[in-house]
């Protein structure tokens, strides 16, 4: 095995991780996957502050909770007469992991509830329920499993789909299933995942009815990744997957057909480059087909990476090219191809105390119908940057503080924005 054996199904995880967390919009990413710290998670904790748990049976127990306050200056994401707010968040939280020699399993719930200081009716919480386990069957071989509902939200920053007044919330149920083997330099990976989307009706701004209902659909996802031991620290690696769009209903308010099929091509090299720099390099063919004539093919060639490099041992540099393809509600569109690019650095400043800065740039390309206007939307390029620092008080308490800057532009007038978020986040696990 190479050096970076841990990055052995790097690429084959990430796509399927993209794929899942694309699914659900930016609104998980926002209050589950990036809590609003912009620091590193509870799990990056210095030995000398992880939380011990509590034992129960062949378990670990971590119950805990954070309390946040978020000031920002634009709630609305608007272009003009930006409106500030606080906002207050509640999340509570209890992750039981298994202690067994073999086999593995993670069972995760977790809230976000948030409330608006002057406008209430931004107010949302959100619920998670994560399953996720490992069956080892031989030595080079085993299965892996998730199960996850999550009933979420949707921002104003989401500009894919038509916002309301009130959050726009919907479920999300995902369900997956992988095997991984070894046959001495051949690795093969294979997974199955099934994705649920039920989107709530809403109200916009002018009082019509906001009918979700066309967004509902589910996809299937096949995926197979092969890698090739060359050396021990080179892996060359090709992957596919094939995604399959259903539509609840045959026909959007448009009368388009935006059921649609297609697949991703992958292929390139794990390695550690040096001692203290590794990772991946790929570069991704898509293409989705559509169920309506009228609607044209999203297609595309992007990169993909995701390295981790080492400066010093208290510093840490991780950066990501991932790509995929979003849905969209627009009539003159099929949907875009995005383009996620990120860094982040994490530093222990001292032993209790984390350092951390993050940068990103997501590219959205609209594919557009034939006839099109020139008001269609085509394109949305979305920067953001942030740091933030942890203090860990002891073992079972800390501080955070973060600040985080947005800012979008795209082709349409009065469509951009930019805003600026502070964070605090007191934060108490056992």
């Amino acid at each position: 095995m190479i050096k970076t054996c841990r990055t052995k199904h790097h690429v084959f995880a990430g796509v399927l991780v993209v794929v899942l967390t694309s699914l659900a919009t930016s609104a998980y990413a926002q209050s589950y996957d990036n809590p609003g710290l912009g620091q590193q998670p509870v799990s990056a904790h210095p030995q000398d502050y992880k939380p011990l748990g509590i034992r129960a049976g062949t378990f670990m127990l971590h119950p805990g909770v954070e309390l946040a306050a978020e000031w920002t200056d634009n709630v609305f994401y608007s272009y003009d007469n930006e409106q500030s707010d606080f906002i207050y968040h509640l999340r509570p939280y209890i992750t039981a992991q298994s202690t067994w020699s073999r086999h593995s399993l993670t069972v995760r719930l977790a809230a976000d509830f948030a409330f608006h200081n002057d406008y209430s009716f931004r107010d949302y919480q959100d619920y998670f329920l994560n399953i996720a386990g490992r069956m080892d069957v031989k030595t080079r071989s085993s299965f892996n499993y998730n199960l996850d509902f999550m009933r979420l939200h949707e921002d104003l920053n989401n500009r894919a789909a038509q916002q309301g007044i009130d959050p726009t919330f919907y479920n999300m149920f995902d369900a997956g299933l992988g095997f991984d083997h070894q046959f001495n330099r051949l690795g093969v990976a294979v997974r199955y995942a099934y994705v649920n989307l039920d989107f709530d009706d809403n109200i916009d701004f002018d009082g019509d009815i906001i009918d979700n209902q066309e967004r509902n659909r589910h996809d299937n996802i096949f995926d197979v990744r092969l890698g090739y031991q060359l050396k021990t620290e080179m892996q060359v690696f090709i992957g596919a997957n094939w995604r399959q769009v259903k539509y609840q209903e045959k026909f959007d308010s448009n009368g388009l057909e935006r059921s649609s099929d297609g697949y991703s091509l992958r292929g390139g090299v794990s390695m550690a480059i040096t001692e203290v720099l590794n990772g991946d390099l790929y570069v991704t063919y898509h293409d989705m087909s559509y169920d309506d004539p009228g609607l044209p093919n999203v297609n595309g060639w992007a990169l993909g990476a995701g390295l981790t490099w080492l400066p010093t041992q208290l510093t840490t540099v991780r950066g990501s090219i991932t790509s995929d393809v979003q849905q969209t509600t627009s009539e003159f569109a099929s949907g875009y191809l995005g383009t996620l690019y990120a860094l982040r650095v994490d530093h222990e400043l001292l032993r209790d105390l984390q350092l951390s800065a993050k940068m990103s740039y997501r590219d959205g390309d609209y594919t557009l119908v034939d006839n099109a206007p020139s008001g269609a939307r085509q394109y949305d390029r979305v920067w953001s940057a942030g740091i933030g620092a942890n203090y860990f008080i002891n073992r079972s308490m800390y501080l955070s503080l973060s600040y985080d800057y947005s800012t979008l532009t795209s082709n349409l007038p009065n469509d951009d924005y930019t805003v600026n978020t502070v964070w605090l986040v007191l934060g108490l696990e056992k």
